[in-house]
């Protein structure tokens, strides 16, 4: 039970919502997003005998790798800023190809930042355009797959929730 404070209000804290959220491409902010997900690092265990224990194995963190963020948005026929971004990479050669920082910032329902993940030298890997059906009434999404060597979390300072 949640405990009661003065004037009624009660200490109870829920989790933050899932869908309120937006994208900033080298900080400039970006069309809202239906879904962004792939925040994720992951290393497998490298398991090995020590000298002498035959009863088990002994396991120590491997490499680590991140999972490619995927991003989907409305499709909007008048903008073709993942087309571009797209056509740009496959124009350049490999060492010009323009990473960026991408952050999904994390909103309360008041709308204020209450932290953000920021990925660092983020390119994009793949494009999905939208599929057409003209028998269907469900909006066109356009998908994303985008590479980065490293993320970070950062709560909001000072904000509702932050520190």
């Amino acid at each position: 039970m949640a405990e009661q404070k003065p004037g009624g209000a009660t200490g109870r804290k829920d989790p933050d919502v899932q869908f309120s959220f937006y994208v900033e491409v080298d900080g400039i902010r970006c069309a809202r997003f239906r879904e962004a997900q792939g925040l994720e690092w992951r290393a497998d265990p490298v398991q090995f005998h020590e000298g002498g224990n035959h009863r088990h194995k002994v396991s120590l963190v491997g490499q680590g790798a991140f999972t490619p963020l995927t991003l989907k948005k409305g499709f909007f026929a008048a903008s073709s800023e993942f087309f571009d971004w797209m056509s740009a990479i496959m124009d350049a050669g490999q060492s010009q190809v323009k990473r960026a920082t991408i952050s999904v910032v994390i909103q309360n329902a008041a709308g204020d930042e209450i932290g953000r993940y920021n990925l660092f030298g983020a390119f994009m890997t793949r494009y999905a355009g939208p599929a057409f059906n003209a028998m269907d009434s469900a909006i066109a999404v356009e998908e994303i797959e985008i590479a980065y060597d490293d993320f970070e979390y950062k709560p909001a300072k000072g904000g509702p929730g932050g520190e």
